[in-house]
């Protein structure tokens, strides 16, 4: 079985968005929380979340010969990155995906960056950050879920949330977390996660103290990188003003009922 799929993958797939290795590709395929359909000319599968919908991913060779009635009783969502230059072609997957797959655009984020050499931030006292511990996991992790939307910004598990504890940053008040700020440290790349101050503590400068040691902590990081979404524009211009620029990657997330 395991070589029929490296052997689908490996005829000649001209669209995919499964961006790992065929090895890391193989272990999703393997898991018993993965459903596969493979098609002549395609290979879809499916990944279970903690929700009660499914992550879709497809290696395809020829997007006209599709069998679209795969996974019917099964809710979706999946993601395509499209790169500026690469649009027109894209724009033609996202519309038979939308027309013929009964796909809807649910959302569609940017990616942003700024290079380290650009940065200059005034001295802080950044005392009052911490960095968390696997017992403040599980709050911080409550807090994704009621802050953070469930098909669009992928809620980690708390296992998934263990591999970042080192890079997730805290304010605490009375023992309580009100502000928190994650990242993921990807080789010299520090990529934004999730960032937020409670409501009823905003206007305390914690955003921006916490943003401001995000750039700063880890010497060896060179570069940051930031999804947001086209809808959130107050956040959008919060990191241009920081100095982050557009990169030319669009991530559209699709939705199937």
């Amino acid at each position: 079985m395991k070589e029929n799929y490296i052997n689908q993958i490996q005829k000649g797939i001209k669209l995919t968005n499964s961006y790992g290795s065929v090895k890391e590709t193989l272990s999703l395929l393997e898991n018993g929380s993965s459903n596969i359909d493979n098609q002549l000319y395609s290979l879809f599968f499916i990944q279970k979340t903690q929700f009660h919908f499914w992550r879709f991913y497809f290696y395809i060779q020829d997007l006209q010969k599709i069998n679209w009635s795969f996974f019917k009783e099964k809710e979706l969502i999946t993601e395509i990155v499209v790169r500026d230059s690469k649009k027109e072609k894209w724009n033609l997957v996202l519309q038979e995906f939308q027309e013929k797959g009964n796909f809807k655009n649910y959302d569609s984020y940017i990616r942003l960056f700024k290079e380290k050499s650009e940065i200059k931030i005034n001295k802080e006292d950044f005392s009052i950050i911490e960095t968390a511990n696997d017992l403040d996991l599980v709050f911080v992790q409550q807090l994704i879920e009621n802050n953070f939307n469930k098909y669009s910004d992928k809620i980690p598990t708390l296992n998934e949330l263990k591999t970042l504890v080192n890079t997730t940053f805290l304010i605490k008040e009375k023992g309580q977390i009100v502000a928190f700020f994650m990242t993921e440290k990807k080789g010299i790349t520090l990529e934004f996660r999730y960032w937020l101050v409670l409501p009823e503590y905003r206007g305390k400068k914690f955003g921006k103290i916490l943003m401001d040691y995000v750039l700063t902590f880890d010497p060896e990081i060179v570069r940051f990188t930031s999804w947001i979404s086209l809808k959130n524009e107050n956040v959008i211009l919060t990191h241009k003003n920081l100095g982050f620029k557009e990169d030319g990657l669009t991530n559209y997330i699709l939705y199937r009922e």
